[in-house]
């Protein structure tokens, strides 16, 4: 039992330390945005949104990485065993592999599809291509530190991994104002800026890993026992991954093909907000995912399930506590936000938002599956499911309907995606449906049928758009939802220990 009690106050320090650091974040990114959207205007910032993301959205691919890395790393630390610094000699090697793979694909394929396929003016075509090698580059750098960052976050080492996230989007800032001061295609000297501060940020993850972790000096593994286990494991999270990366990136380019760059500036202005909210979502997961694997690993089946029920529907309340006055206010916080907003990404940001509300009630079943490493049927079938979504948008687009669509078609898809993840799911390990649907589905509905009801009701009896009027509103609707999840969306046992935790911190005060 203390062991239990010691879990739950290590996830809720990194959790807390975490959001210390995303609150920091989100106020500098959304600045930053703003600041760079004026300086290099909307043409400018679409080209950067469909060039810089058609590379970036390959982070995907290095997250993965990072999240097959962290399971064995996870894993190895719950078994309390010593081959931790194998597994990450392997997972350099990996990344290594996969960097110059990737290299190729850009160089070749990718260089043509920019310079033949992209609707780009022929005028920023040369900016284009310069952003193109930045992005490549930057990518590649990062690929390459994955390693570093699965085993800070294998380590639980929380407040570190802020001390550098903190440390990179601070960077960010200043080069945005550092762009201020030269002549050049500022387009092109962004990208230059951005690989830049990647460079710095990976050296920071090694220094701080060689310093404090034994097993994150290299080893070169010579047993293909390694080699196998863990590209078998990434090889079939790397199909889902694709999956993922053609669905985003894929709507991306269709929506360049038949609207043009502004619409993708639209696009990209909506996933940098369902980015900042999703980063509440992942600190809390970042801090709960290693106690899934290492219950997991020691054999604690019945913690494990309990985390993993808890950790959905406090995913999702996180996700909807944060971004319900932003759904509801949508069109007064861009006014204040942006100094030009470009068509569609009003209903742009409202549809991400619910797109990535939903998927955050499967955060930790995934989790829970990778944990075991049984992970090929859900793989397999998740990202044959997903990989409909490009045919689906580009029938609809092609039938002349509206860019907002391509969001309508994700959503069905990620509707249908969750239930099957669940089923899946329910086969490798013992998840209960029934249960899931009781402790979560049935948790979460009445929170956000009341909440919508109250925040619509407040919106109507609000006649003023203005700075003032939208904190206020912003304030009470969440002070609403925070009671309406209390009530509704925790039991018992969770809401004595919010209430231990108010009064510790009111006695300490």
């Amino acid at each position: 039992m203390s062991s239990i009690v010691e879990n739950n106050r290590r996830i809720a320090k990194n959790t807390f330390i975490l959001y210390l650091r995303t609150i920091m974040i989100l106020g500098t990114s959304l600045y930053t945005s703003r600041i760079i959207l004026s300086i290099i205007g909307i043409e400018n910032f679409g080209i950067y949104n469909i060039v810089g993301g058609f590379v970036a959205v390959f982070s995907i691919i290095s997250a993965t990485m990072v999240a097959s890395t962290q399971r064995y790393l996870t894993y190895e630390l719950g078994k309390k065993d010593n081959h931790s610094q194998e597994f990450f000699g392997v997972a350099m090697n990996i990344h290594i592999g996969i960097g110059i793979i990737l290299l190729l694909l850009f160089e070749t394929i990718g260089l043509w599809f920019l310079n033949s396929r992209l609707n780009i003016a022929q005028d920023r075509i040369v900016a284009a291509n310069w952003l193109y090698q930045c992005s490549i580059f930057t990518f590649l750098i990062n690929v390459v530190s994955a390693p570093y960052l699965a085993i800070i976050i294998s380590h639980e080492k929380m407040k570190a991994f802020a001390y550098i996230n903190v440390i990179e989007v601070s960077l960010k800032l200043l080069i945005v104002y550092l762009l201020l001061l030269f002549s050049m295609d500022r387009l092109i000297l962004y990208g230059i800026f951005l690989l830049f501060v990647s460079i710095f940020v990976r050296f920071i993850y090694a220094l701080y890993c060689n310093a404090h972790f034994k097993e994150s000096e290299y080893i070169w593994v010579k047993d293909t026992r390694y080699y196998k286990e863990m590209i078998r494991f990434a090889g079939l999270n790397f199909f889902g991954a694709c999956s993922a990366i053609l669905s985003s990136q894929g709507v991306n380019i269709l929506l360049n093909l038949f609207f043009g760059v502004t619409v993708n500036a639209a696009r990209g202005i909506a996933l940098q907000v369902e980015a900042a909210i999703t980063k509440f979502v992942n600190d809390f997961t970042t801090a709960l995912n290693p106690q899934i694997t290492k219950s997991y690993a020691a054999g604690d089946i019945e913690y494990m399930m309990e985390l993993t029920y808890r950790g959905s529907k406090f995913s999702f309340f996180l996700f909807f506590f944060f971004s319900l006055p932003i759904l509801i206010q949508t069109p007064l916080i861009l006014s204040i936000w942006l100094k030009e907003v470009p068509e569609y990404t009003v209903i742009f940001i409202r549809y991400s938002l619910v797109i990535a509300m939903l998927n955050t009630l499967s955060y930790s079943l995934t989790t829970c599956a990778f944990a075991t490493g049984n992970i090929k049927s859900l793989s397999i079938w998740l990202g044959c499911i997903r990989f409909s979504v490009l045919p689906l948008c580009y029938i609809v687009l092609n039938l002349g309907f509206s860019a907002y669509v391509v969001y309508v078609v994700s959503l069905i898809i990620d509707f249908i995606l969750l239930f099957v993840r669940l089923k899946i799911v329910s086969h490798i390990i013992d998840v209960s449906m029934s249960v899931f649907f009781s402790n979560v589905i049935l948790k979460v509905m009445p929170v956000v049928v009341l909440s919508v009801i109250v925040s619509c009701g407040l919106y109507l009896l609000i006649s003023v758009d203005s700075f003032f009027t939208l904190i206020f509103f912003t304030m009470t609707t969440c002070f609403a939802t925070g009671v309406l999840i209390y009530f509704w969306g925790f039991d018992k046992n969770e809401q004595l220990y919010v209430n231990k935790m108010i009064i510790s911190k009111l006695n300490r005060n």
